[in-house]
């Protein structure tokens, strides 16, 4: 994903002015190495989020963050970025098209929280080569409709050897061959099925909205998600 930002900023006409990666860590650099740099952007590992952000704060350095799987030290994060005065935009999913299915997801559990005969699952598929299962955005999904329907309580988002829990919404996870990513929330019921799908295509949408989301967040102090950024643009 960060050779996907890079390829798709320098066709828009930005600058990439550094580049780090597994032989060249960030945490390892000095502030001299990111120049004048207008923006950061993130695309690692779980456990290096948090210190990246932390030294983006630290230095003044506005942030995209892509890399999921931090989320429990959110609330650390957000008295990190009020101390710095900070800038910091995170998202488990830059594509504007799983922003739109999230949208739309919240006025379907609406319709479906009245509707006991139907019951919700989260499917998602990716790359052999993916971090973390379930992904970020399947996570997301999953607890916004546990969020929208009072008969969940719960996301189970491991494999099932017994009876599930009623309560609980299921995600389940497949890893194979090249799969950009590919997410499903449905609601089955005994007469049919209601599906949402996003089905990324490449690597470019979601680099596409990497670059949207910074766009928007320069000039702007504070934490945020790309729901802000989609309300805006709604509210113009």
């Amino acid at each position: 994903m960060g050779g996907a930002v890079a390829r798709e900023a320098e066709a828009d006409s930005h600058e990439v002015v550094a580049r780090f990666h597994s032989d060249r860590p960030f945490l390892e650099a000095s502030r001299s190495a990111v120049g004048e740099a207008d923006m950061a952007v993130d695309f690692s590992l779980p456990e290096l989020a948090v210190p990246h952000l932390r030294r983006c704060c630290e230095w003044q350095v506005p942030v995209v963050m892509g890399t999921t799987g931090w989320y429990d030290a959110l609330d650390d994060v957000r008295t990190l970025v009020q101390e710095h005065d900070a800038s910091v935009l995170y998202a488990p999913n830059f594509s504007i098209g799983v922003a739109v299915l999230s949208r739309a997801l919240g006025h379907v559990t609406t319709l479906m929280d009245a509707l006991d005969d139907y019951d919700a699952f989260v499917q998602e598929l990716h790359h052999t080569k993916k971090a973390d299962s379930p992904s970020g955005t399947a996570q997301m999904l999953a607890e916004q409709v546990v969020d929208g329907l009072s008969r969940k309580d719960h996301v189970e988002p491991e494999t099932q050897h017994q009876r599930i829990d009623p309560s609980a919404v299921h995600v389940s996870s497949t890893r194979a061959g090249t799969a950009f990513g590919e997410h499903t929330v449905a609601f089955d019921s005994p007469f049919d099925r209601v599906a949402l799908r996003h089905r990324a295509k490449n690597r470019r949408g979601f680099a596409a909205g990497v670059l949207r989301a910074a766009e928007w967040l320069r000039g702007r102090r504070g934490l945020f998600t790309l729901d802000d950024v989609l309300d805006d643009w709604l509210n113009a």
